[in-house]
């Protein structure tokens, strides 16, 4: 006979949702290639072109590409950003997701721009839930005002883009822009919470056994 404790760790695991392995989307770096510039206090933020996950997904790695003029300082900061999309294909004036990169990009990647400098390679661990089939937007800038940080471009995407100067503005939409190097790890979502209905359907028979079981211990 099954105890109370079985039954309650029995339907928990019911409704766990769970994770399957991971997928990665991507617009790799190009080696060699030019960027653009995203210093948030110098008034130039920049939003990617949209991408998209085809089944809903736990985000867990954010990682991106980019350099300095004239040289990077001691400790980088850099403000990450997803955008939902507004409803007429361009990022919300307001952010999903934000996180602050702190600390120092790794410089041994191999990577070089369009002037010979290093190109930074930035990982930043997050936990951010995402529909599928559903259009986001990238934004990654520097937080320091005196330093002129690019982002790497890619070879691929669509060659579309937004700026602004700052937070509120609304996006500027430029179709003739870098693609923008970046790669996103995700976990996809296998299993969900059930409908109630569902739910209760599966609920019940453990429910009676709960019954029969507590009326066996008294």
């Amino acid at each position: 006979m099954y105890s109370i404790r079985k039954l309650t760790l029995l339907i928990f695991l019911s409704i766990l949702p769970l994770s399957a392995s991971a997928v990665i989307l991507e617009q790799a770096p190009l080696d060699g290639g030019d960027g653009s510039l995203s210093v948030g206090l110098s008034g130039v933020q920049i939003a990617t072109d949209d991408f998209q996950f085809t089944g809903n997904v736990q985000l867990t790695n954010i990682r991106w590409w980019g350099s300095y003029d004239p040289a990077a300082p001691v400790t980088e900061s850099l403000t990450v950003r997803i955008f939902a999309d507004d409803g007429f294909g361009n990022p919300q004036s307001g952010f999903l997701f934000e996180s602050v990169f702190s600390g120092t990009g790794n410089s041994s990647v191999g990577l070089t721009d369009l002037f010979g400098g290093t190109v930074y390679q930035y990982d930043l661990g997050v936990n951010q839930v995402l529909q599928g089939n559903t259009n986001y937007y990238l934004s990654v800038f520097n937080n320091d005002g005196n330093q002129g940080w690019y982002w790497l471009e890619s070879a691929t995407g669509n060659n579309t883009g937004w700026s602004r100067a700052a937070d509120g503005d609304a996006w500027n939409f430029d179709s003739a822009t870098l693609n923008m190097s970046f790669q996103l790890t995700a976990d996809t979502v296998t299993t969900g919470i059930p409908e109630p209905f569902t739910l209760s359907l599966m609920l019940l028979p453990m429910l009676w056994l709960a019954g029969l079981a507590r009326r066996n211990i008294g």
